[in-house]
């Protein structure tokens, strides 16, 4: 009897029954440990393929401190042990140059270092995905139509792993020679292929895959993808393929060549990639517009402690809403596809500690304290004027940091501060007049963090709400920024051990990521256009900032370098990036891969991380700005190493420069 893997281990599905809080719709299978299976067993009905199909799924990011989410700077992670281990926080690790070819972190292309069930490694997943395409057909209790929905899911699976890799490694083994066992043959030691060769395949599966998915996956199947999750992939596939990083990348890999002295990077840009994916994220957009997805709007009830302030400040509070959960309100119609394997871990690591003479429902009173924005992702939120704090003439830049006190309560100056800012307190000047999700995607000093079923008013200095408290930390796991995270947390989650009491799906992809790719690939192609503003105004209105042209051609609130930046291709594209920065903060290193793809990841990660003393007991002594972590980032971090043991395992393989 075959075996599907021979040492390593192999993940089964188990039913992932949730929802207490929302009955109605039940995740996806959840995938846990189970026994090695023969394949005899798998294919042998409908229950033990759905098996096997979780095994297809199980490479697929979930939130999870070891993956990807800290690459980038919007993370503080600094407690020693994230410090001193190399796969604790694999992504700010690899940050602070600690990556190597000798036992690389983040490592798909074998799976050592990751943390289960991610430590299979990416090829073995696309073995699986390979061997499920094979078998499905053989499935006695099964309909032509679900055999054909549950192969193109497989398929999809694997181009979706394949462009994992191709963001992380650059050009790889493209995987057509698994034999019966679902072994690559001994013979055939395989060459890496051209980048766009690469995507050439991924994108020819996605398109093979995509007329047999369901038009939109209900209730136990959500996590599934479907017709529009996986048109949306696509759309992300096809943009990155026509960034500078992949489409004529001669700066960086002129002299990355294989065997026959040929180019791994193409070296000409060619412009009618951006129009491609302008075209796919218009196909994605009107999916969702078939099948009901849409920017999340709150049409709820208001929490009690929020009830007299969404009465009084109406149109800000609903705002405030919209944004708070427009991650983590369970499949909401903005989730195009997400993911949930009932962990929440990285949620759980961002819960703020309240002291135990707050109270309240929730049964803990610890988060998990070692988890923050840092400085810079605080700094980069927009003003009230929906600018850049750097481009607003209304901001006194020598003055960010000058203390201050919030209006009095009863002050007509706080009426639109109400359920944002605490009345009559300390905090400083940069924490004010900052557009909404600068408040529902942080916990400030003197603002509110809406988590353990209450709301909190944080002060973020040692002792006090949402700050370092001796008798429950050490110094080793602090609040170590002083910058909380909101977003990322239910506003009814509590922590437990090390996850999250009320989970939610990880975004993979949401509905306001389609409406910037859009704004994006159209300024390539065509440069600034109504239609680019229009798609880019979508995500601003429901952030509660002005438009676009409002925001830059009012010369009253822009500064004169930036008047009408928003005229000239270069002046919007920086627009769009900055709003990606912003609407997508702590998800999934969504600003990571944009500066990689865009080649700012040099200029941008070879900063160091910013954050307050957040030993300070008063606003003196908290706000001081200190260098917590230094960064290493160059061309040779771009891609990641092959480790050594495949390098001499395949002598075929050329490593990627700098390793």
């Amino acid at each position: 009897m075959k075996k599907i893997f021979s040492n390593i281990k192999v993940y089964a599905l188990a039913i992932f029954i949730s929802l207490l809080s929302a009955p109605s719709c039940s995740d996806f299978l959840d995938v846990v440990p189970d026994n090695v299976f023969q394949y005899e067993d798998l294919f042998t009905s409908q229950q033990q393929a759905l098996n096997a199909l979780a095994t297809v799924y199980m490479m697929v990011p979930g939130d999870n401190w070891a993956l990807s989410w800290s690459l980038g700077d919007d993370y503080s992670f600094v407690t020693s042990y994230a410090l001193t281990s190399r796969t604790s926080v694999q992504g700010a690790s690899i940050m602070r140059g600690a990556q190597s070819a000798t036992s690389p972190i983040l490592n798909y292309w074998s799976g050592a270092n990751l943390p289960s069930p991610y430590n299979v490694g990416m090829w073995a997943a696309l073995r699986e995905c390979d061997q499920f395409i094979r078998n499905v057909d053989h499935i006695p209790d099964m309909t032509a139509e679900m055999k054909s929905d549950w192969k193109a899911q497989a398929k999809f699976i694997k181009a979706y792993y394949l462009f994992m890799m191709v963001q992380t490694y650059g050009p790889v083994i493209i995987p057509e020679y698994f034999d019966e066992s679902g072994n690559i043959n001994s013979d055939l030691f395989l060459p890496r292929s051209k980048v766009e060769v690469c995507f050439d395949y991924i994108l020819n599966l996605m398109d093979e895959a995509i007329p047999f998915l369901k038009g939109k996956r209900e209730t136990l199947y959500l996590g599934q993808v479907d017709v529009v999750g996986a048109k949306a992939i696509k759309a992300r596939v096809l943009l990155h393929r026509a960034s500078p990083f992949y489409n004529g990348n001669s700066e960086y890999y002129h002299t990355f060549l294989d065997h026959n002295g040929e180019h791994y990077f193409a070296q000409t840009e060619d412009r009618e990639k951006w129009k491609l994916a302008a075209d796919a994220i218009q196909d994605a957009l009107d999916a969702c517009e078939q099948y009901g997805f849409r920017m999340f709007r709150f049409n709820g009830i208001p929490y009690d402690y929020d009830v007299d302030d969404f009465q009084m400040n109406t149109e800000r509070m609903q705002t405030l809403y919209d944004l708070r959960l427009r991650m983590c309100e369970r499949w909401n119609e903005e989730i195009i596809w997400g993911w949930v394997r009932g962990e929440n871990v990285m949620s759980a690591a961002a819960i703020i500690n309240k002291s135990p003479s707050f109270g309240g429902p929730a049964p803990s009173n610890l988060g998990g304290g070692w988890s923050c924005a840092s400085y810079q992702v605080m700094e980069r939120f927009y003003t009230q004027n929906g600018l850049p704090m750097d481009e607003d003439r209304t901001v006194n830049i020598n003055a960010l940091h000058e203390i201050v006190t919030t209006p009095d309560e009863n002050s007509p100056e706080y009426q639109s501060m109400r359920g944002y800012l605490q009345p009559g307190v300390t905090t400083i000047n940069m924490y004010l007049n900052r557009e909404p999700r600068f408040y529902s995607d942080l916990g400030i000093t003197g603002g509110y963090v809406r988590e353990h079923q209450l709301r909190i008013p944080t002060m973020m200095f040692e002792g006090t709400e949402g700050g370092f408290m001796p008798a429950v930390h050490n110094v080793s796991y602090s609040p170590s920024s002083g910058i909380a995270i909101q977003k990322i947390v239910h506003p009814e989650a509590y922590h437990q051990n090390v996850h999250t009491i009320k989970v939610y799906p990880n975004p993979i992809i949401r509905v306001a990521d389609l409406y910037l790719m859009k704004a994006e690939a159209l300024n390539e192609y065509y440069g600034p256009t109504q239609e680019v503003y229009d798609a880019i105004n979508v995500v601003r209105m429901r952030a509660g900032i002005p438009t676009v042209e409002e925001s830059y051609s009012n010369p009253e609130w822009v500064t004169d370098e930036a008047l009408n930046k928003h005229l000239t291709k270069e002046g919007m594209r920086d627009i769009i990036l900055n709003e990606r920065s912003n609407e997508f903060a702590f998800e999934f290193a969504h600003r990571f891969w944009d500066m990689q793809r865009w080649k700012r990841s040099i200029s941008e990660f070879s900063r160091p991380l910013y954050a307050w003393n957040y030993r300070g007991t008063t606003a003196e002594t908290f706000f001081v700005l200190r260098n917590i972590q230094g960064r290493k980032w160059g061309i040779t971090e771009c891609l990641w190493p092959i480790p050594n043991t495949e390098m001499e395992r395949n002598s075929n393989l050329i490593q990627n420069p700098g390793w």
